[in-house]
């Protein structure tokens, strides 16, 4: 098995058993306690678990640096934002949150025509600015960017002025890229105004589209963004040791995209 499988593996894990001792990882994983020991190290110095005596404990779940993220599975992100792609039409208005997956889908929905994004993602915002359309055609895109305060850590706006201008639009659309999703907490995510600027966007739309990496499913964080399964569609990447967690989710009624 991979590091980053068993990083995988370790945190699914951990999503529904507070502690885990290093045994159980051993015998789980089928590998070596310095393995297990050097895992856990690892996943200690990311801020993803606490080690306590013999074994793990599970922690509130946060994302490492926004440029950091930018380089980690970016084949499965880009997997993820083609099929999302393929879930939208022509002339729709959608949301889109700030995140490394979401900066990805928007090099992919050059493909769409006539479409409106309305974000509070700067890279989202400029990637797209080269395919807006001139004013008298209605071939291009529309791209608008929110206003608000300017996130020193993400490059995304947000606050009560982005909050405000999300109610002015009725969008077909949500997408959105959380820390976790699982069947018991939901999508989650680890900063309250990104939560709170998610669970806007969700409100003021007819769907919402999940985009959320292998690694994330089965995690949680502290904020929730509340919106019915049924009403949500999780696109994520095919991986074994997510097997349960997915079929937990379906359960609820949410509709879950593997690819």
């Amino acid at each position: 098995m991979l590091q980053e499988d068993r990083f995988v593996r370790i945190q699914s894990l951990l999503a529904s058993i507070d502690r885990l001792s290093t045994e159980r990882l051993i015998q789980d994983m089928q590998v070596s306690r310095e393995t297990v020991r050097q895992d856990l190290l690892a996943l200690e110095s990311m801020g993803l678990v606490r080690r306590v005596h013999g074994g793990v404990a599970r922690v509130t779940q946060e994302e490492p640096p926004f440029v950091q993220r930018q380089a980690l599975r970016v084949a499965e992100k880009r997997a993820i934002a083609k099929a999302a792609v393929k879930r939208l039409q022509p002339g729709q208005m959608v949301f889109i949150d700030a995140g490394t997956t979401t900066a990805i889908l928007a090099e992919e929905l050059r493909l769409i025509s006539r479409l409106v994004v309305v974000t509070n993602s700067i890279t989202v915002a400029l990637k797209l600015a080269g395919t807006q359309a001139p004013s008298d055609t209605a071939q291009g895109m529309r791209v608008v960017l929110l206003g608000g305060d300017t996130n020193p850590e993400i490059p995304c706006t947000y606050g009560p002025v982005t909050l405000n201008e999300i109610r002015r639009y009725r969008a077909d659309v949500t997408l959105i890229s959380p820390v976790g999703i699982n069947a018991h907490d939901g999508v989650t995510f680890g900063n309250e105004q990104e939560a709170s600027l998610a669970t806007a966007m969700a409100e003021q739309s007819s769907s919402l589209l999940v985009l959320a990496d292998y690694s994330k499913i089965g995690l949680r964080s502290r904020y929730a963004v509340t919106r019915p399964p049924a009403q949500q569609t999780l696109v994520t990447n095919i991986h074994a040791a997510n097997a349960p967690a997915l079929a937990a989710l379906s359960a609820q009624g949410l509709d879950v995209v593997t690819v």
